[in-house]
């Protein structure tokens, strides 16, 4: 049976920025409900829902009923920890990460359809942000207060302080049909970015899984494939001076995200068998991980 997330009632008449802020500034106010991945999978969509990952209680999933929303809560940590490419890692002014979209052709529905993150990255982003006076968008607030009332990071001496660092934070959109300047969410498109962001929380979760996608990027990639991996991820302006990171995304492109419409050997710009043949290899190692692929 799905449990389904009985948490934020999302009214026409409102903006759903404003119901979040209303509802969520208090940490009272946010029911977290603990699911596998199918139940959450499968969850009537129409509300924002918080999950406590049965397979792991160290993951988290914010499961949003419109990409806008997401993209407002997350976009801007997204970029402070994946595609800063300046020499000293600051937070962006919205003005400023409202450009920065503009420059790459995106915005805050389409930026990503994902994301993935480490309660360490989060802190830093508060603490950043608090530190150079940013403005913080009602969506935002809300995660910084989730994380206080989960005991994920606290106030010491002026600063937030990560009290589980390593738990993560993954977002997921629902099915939707194309809308507002939103793109169109299928099963399959939600399915692809579950998947996706779940073997991200494996990367950081399992130390041994880690390992091994760190030797089979140095060890049985070749420089070319390693390259090819490289020029598709910078095509969506992952910073290419980050190297768990890219092989961190490697392994989610590769072996996690069933959509061809997200990756495919056409997108990487190699052969099919190519493609396959990296898959084969990655399992033929017997990658230390439950993920079914």
């Amino acid at each position: 049976m799905s449990a389904k997330p009985v948490f934020i009632r999302i009214s026409r008449l409102f903006s759903l920025s404003l119901v979040l802020l209303a509802c969520c500034s208090s940490a009272k106010a946010v029911e977290v409900v603990r699911a596998d991945f199918q139940a959450i999978l499968n969850a009537p969509g129409g509300e924002f829902g918080i999950w406590s990952y049965a397979d792991n209680p160290s993951v988290y999933v914010f499961d949003f009923p419109s990409l806008n929303q997401q993209g407002r809560t997350f976009n801007r940590a997204m970029q402070f920890t994946e595609q800063f490419n300046e020499a000293y890692r600051r937070v962006f002014r919205l003005d400023e990460l409202n450009r920065y979209l503009e420059a790459i052709r995106r915005n805050q529905a389409n930026f990503a359809f994902g994301h993935d993150f480490l309660v360490s990255e989060l802190v830093l982003f508060f603490n950043l942000a608090s530190k150079d006076k940013i403005e913080l968008l009602p969506e935002e607030l809300v995660v910084r207060d989730f994380l206080v009332s989960q005991g994920l990071m606290d106030m010491w001496r002026g600063f937030y302080r990560a009290k589980n660092p390593d738990v993560v934070i993954l977002s997921i959109p629902q099915v939707q049909e194309r809308h507002d300047n939103e793109p169109r969410i299928t099963e399959l498109a939600r399915r692809a970015i579950f998947t996706h962001e779940i073997s991200h929380a494996e990367f950081y979760a399992n130390p041994y899984y880690a390992d091994y996608c760190r030797k089979f990027w140095a060890e049985k990639l070749s420089e070319a494939q390693r390259g090819v991996f490289q020029k598709f991820l910078s095509n969506y302006n992952y910073s290419l001076n980050q190297q768990d990171l890219l092989i961190n995304e490697m392994q989610a492109y590769l072996m996690f995200t069933p959509d061809p419409n997200s990756v495919s050997a056409t997108k990487l710009g190699i052969e099919d068998a190519e493609l396959e043949a990296m898959r084969s290899l990655f399992r033929q190692g017997r990658p230390p991980t439950k993920l079914p692929m």
